[in-house]
Order: C-alpha cells, then sequence, then structure tokens
C-alpha cells in the first residue's frame, strides 16, 4: 500500500467565507466589552485586541483633522479595514484617507478597497512595533496603496514611504522614504501635516 500526500484534499477557504469569520470575531469581541480587529492573509485570520494608549488616539485624530481643514473633499477614516479581494489581503488601519468619490463608490461596507486610498496611516504600538515596520510595509505596497505614513511617538519619528512597485517580484515601497521628526511639516500625499504638538510615549 502506497502513501497518499499528505494535504493535497485540503479544502481552501474563499475571501468572502474569511470576511464573514472576520466580522464574527469582532462581534464576539465586542459583545464581551472588548475592542477586536481581524486581518485576513494567506487565507488565515489573524484577531488583535485593540486597547489604544491615549497618545495613539491623539495622533489619529490630529492627522485626520488636519487632512480634513485642508481639503472638504477628503475623507478620513480612522480604525478602518482596507483590502485586495483579488489577493486575499485584509488589514485594519489606524488611519485612512481618501477622497469623497472614492468613498461614495466603495461597493460594501466591509472594507474600503485599496486601489481608492490616498494614504495609510499607522501609530506604532510601543507593544507590537512589528506590525508597523515589517508586516504593513510589506503589504501595503502589494495591495496598492500609494503612499505609507508611519509615525512612531516612541521617539518622535515619522516616516513616508511611497511609490508602491510590484514589476521586480516582492512589492516594495521604491521611493527613498521621506524621515521626519515631531516638530517638522510633514508632507502626507498632497497634504501637509503639522506636527509640533504631537504627543510622545511616556518611557
Amino acid at each position: 500500500m502506497s502513501a497518499q500526500p499528505v494535504g493535497s484534499i485540503k479544502p481552501t477557504v474563499t475571501y468572502r467565507q474569511l470576511m464573514e469569520l472576520a466580522e464574527e470575531y469582532e462581534a464576539v469581541a465586542e459583545n464581551r466589552g472588548r475592542v477586536a480587529r481581524a486581518d485576513i492573509t494567506n487565507q488565515e485570520i489573524t484577531v488583535h485586541m485593540m486597547s489604544p494608549s491615549n497618545p495613539h488616539g491623539e495622533l489619529v485624530m490630529e492627522i485626520g483633522f488636519q487632512i480634513r481643514s485642508q481639503d472638504r473633499d477628503a475623507v478620513a477614516l480612522a480604525e478602518n479595514r482596507v483590502h485586495r479581494p483579488d489577493l486575499g489581503l485584509c488589514r485594519t488601519a489606524d488611519l485612512l484617507v481618501l477622497t469623497r468619490e472614492a468613498r461614495d463608490g466603495q461597493p460594501e461596507d466591509f472594507a474600503v478597497l485599496a486601489p481608492d486610498v490616498s494614504i495609510a496611516v499607522e501609530v506604532v504600538s510601543p507593544s507590537d512595533p512589528g506590525r508597523d515596520y515589517v508586516t504593513k510595509l510589506r503589504d501595503y505596497p502589494r495591495m496598492g496603496i500609494p503612499v505609507y505614513v508611519i509615525v512612531d511617538p516612541r521617539d518622535g519619528t515619522i516616516t513616508v514611504h511611497s511609490g508602491p512597485d510590484t514589476s521586480a517580484g516582492e512589492p516594495r515601497y521604491v521611493d527613498n522614504p521621506r524621515r521626519y521628526k515631531f516638530g517638522d511639516t510633514v508632507q502626507m500625499g498632497a497634504w501637509s501635516v503639522e506636527t509640533g504638538d504631537f504627543p510622545r510615549y511616556r518611557p
């Protein structure tokens, strides 16, 4: 008797099924008085329990407010999903900025389509910085997000990545990252953000 190949009949879960499961995970957490966000990649769901600090929330709101103040046609979405169904990728961003036209053209409410996003902003968490500096820096160019901003209240720095490119195999941002420190005027796509009052994490 010959051995059967392992894994040859493993079922494939559709992205739609994963979307439904992600929403169920988040609903269970909400029913228990917790906030969770579920990301999707490689046909797997990763659930993150959310407990943002005061500086984290303030930074997200301040950036969104400044952009909206400059451009009433800009839409700022906090803690919103962004996805590429054709790639089976879904991430939760601290802040997404898109035009009102792009917002109105979304085919569903589950997530914003990544090609319609103008900017994704992540405020680094002290407990899991790798998610912003590694995982999302890998996935956002793959998803086609044109500008990715990393705000790090640990050391008071801001890094702006742009120019997503997938032609060389591994997707990445090909433009030289623009690096700033808190206090600078930071160009984020078409908008500029004053960072002089940005709070840092306490030691």
